[in-house]
């Protein structure tokens, strides 16, 4: 799994790789640094098939079901692929947190941008999964034994970066597995969290608050525009979460356990999670600002 890119003392436009500041003579060049041709020529020069160790990845894809089931390909498939697209957001989210904490509005958006073009595409290639009629997933499901998504460890780290660290949630995730919280997510939660990083941004860019932020848009236009899509990646999830009920509801039914243990039910008590519900509240704040101008004008 990756580690989150920690960026201390210095701006992500000074760093190299994962969080390492590399010194000029070890970034290296096709040609070099002073644009001459390496000297050693011994290696081989990559192939798409060796660079994406193509070979490794096709061999991953290991059904169980006996005799195999044609539709389990499938579900293993896009399950792992759900996997690397984690891996990139772990990634890219780690790296926006950097952005925020020195304040490079800028980068930082567009690394929330593409954090949201990815969990778009994810949840389109969740929604193949759509396709596999509830008998011929019933045909190998018993086969999968208490193998869940639940189990996901990149998942919750996702989840507890972003900012969800509520007590009975972090409870809950030590509970699932036998009383100790996995390292990663102790990794990820001796740091701040994307959104406490994201709630004191107004006041690093030395701006009263959020609301200050949206109340001139055009003055803070980085500001916001940052905050935009900030909001957008919660809309997201709740829409990635929304669409994995219906998914769950359509293949198993909305009352019966799934694999790991919960229901549907479980899925819809987590359909509202924001993890920065500061954003939302930045509309309610203007409305009723604007609400109060108009009443004191009549």
């Amino acid at each position: 799994m990756p580690r989150v890119p920690r960026v201390h003392g210095s701006c992500p436009g000074d760093w190299i790789g994962r969080g390492r500041k590399l010194p000029m003579r070890q970034i290296h060049s096709p040609l070099g640094i002073d644009g001459a041709a390496p000297s050693d020529r011994s290696a081989a020069s990559p192939t798409y098939r060796s660079y994406l160790e193509v070979d490794r990845l096709l061999e991953l894809q290991r059904p169980l079901s006996t005799p195999e089931h044609p539709d389990e390909l499938h579900f293993i498939v896009t399950h792992q692929a759900m996997e690397l697209w984690f891996k990139i957001l772990i990634h890219e989210l780690g790296r926006a947190r950097a952005d925020l904490e020195c304040g490079a509005w800028a980068s930082a958006f567009g690394k929330v941008k593409r954090v949201n073009s990815i969990l778009s595409a994810q949840t389109a290639q969740m929604g193949t999964l759509g396709h596999l009629d509830p008998k011929a997933f019933l045909e190998f499901r018993g086969f999968l034994g208490t193998a869940s998504g639940f189990q996901s460890v990149q998942f919750r780290v996702i989840e507890v970066l972003s900012g969800l660290r509520e007590p009975g949630y972090l409870d809950d995730l030590r509970a699932r597995h036998d009383g100790s919280m996995p390292a990663e997510i102790l990794d990820v939660l001796s740091e701040a969290s994307l959104a406490e990083v994201a709630a004191g941004a107004a006041k690093t860019a030395g701006v009263k608050d959020w609301l200050e932020v949206y109340s001139e848009p055009d003055v803070h236009g980085a500001l916001f525009l940052l905050g935009e899509a900030l909001l957008d990646y919660d809309r997201l999830w709740m829409l990635w979460r929304y669409e994995h009920l219906l998914l769950v509801e359509r293949i198993i039914g909305h009352g019966a356990d799934g694999t790991g243990g919960a229901s549907a039910r479980y899925l819809e008590q987590r359909l509202s999670l924001r993890f920065f519900p500061f954003l939302w509240d930045v509309r309610y704040r203007l409305t009723m600002a604007a609400a109060r101008k108009g009443n004191g004008a009549r």
